[in-house]
């Protein structure tokens, strides 16, 4: 098991965004209590800047209005709450994770709107699940709240991608 600040087992790079997520979660389950908080916030904090760095290519690449309008408010929302998240680790005496993130490459030609709202679906999904693994794991009441925050927004947003993909405003 990673301790706190440390790379997972293994490495992220190059692994499709549903092994990524199944990873995370694996190393997650066992834990509970400050361990759980610590783990859960390093992990969430680079699922974040994962989808960050997406959103910001969308913005730079992407064309349709809607699906812009989706980026920046993840930019703004995941900003705000990394923002947060890094408060509670130095609270908890507890670094940001230094593994490096694994990129998530659009096509070298084509439809980068497409692409994000199809890699943002598994990518909230993984978001999802974790947000789910926290009633059970810690008694923290900051973290409980963000992580139902997240699964409710993110839920949402996997909806509206999906609609969006389908072609449905």
């Amino acid at each position: 098991m990673a301790g706190h600040g440390m790379p997972m087992s293994g490495s992220m790079s190059g692994l499709s965004m549903t092994a990524m997520n199944a990873q995370m979660l694996a190393e997650l389950r066992p834990l509970s209590g400050r361990a759980f908080d610590i783990r859960w916030t390093q992990l969430m904090g680079m699922h974040h800047r994962m989808a960050v760095e997406m959103a910001r290519t969308e913005l730079g690449r992407g064309r349709a209005p809607r699906v812009q309008a989706l980026a920046r408010q993840i930019v703004a929302e995941q900003s705000a709450e990394l923002t947060r998240m890094a408060g509670w680790l130095r609270t908890w005496g507890a670094t940001e994770d230094s593994m490096p993130m694994p990129h998530m490459m659009p096509p070298a030609a084509g439809d980068t709107d497409r692409w994000f709202l199809a890699e943002m679906i598994p990518h909230h999904q993984g978001a999802v699940d974790m947000g789910r693994l926290v009633p059970a794991r810690t008694q923290t009441a900051e973290v409980r709240t963000l992580a139902a925050s997240i699964v409710r927004s993110q839920s949402a947003e996997i909806a509206q991608f999906r609609a969006l993909l389908r072609g449905q405003p």
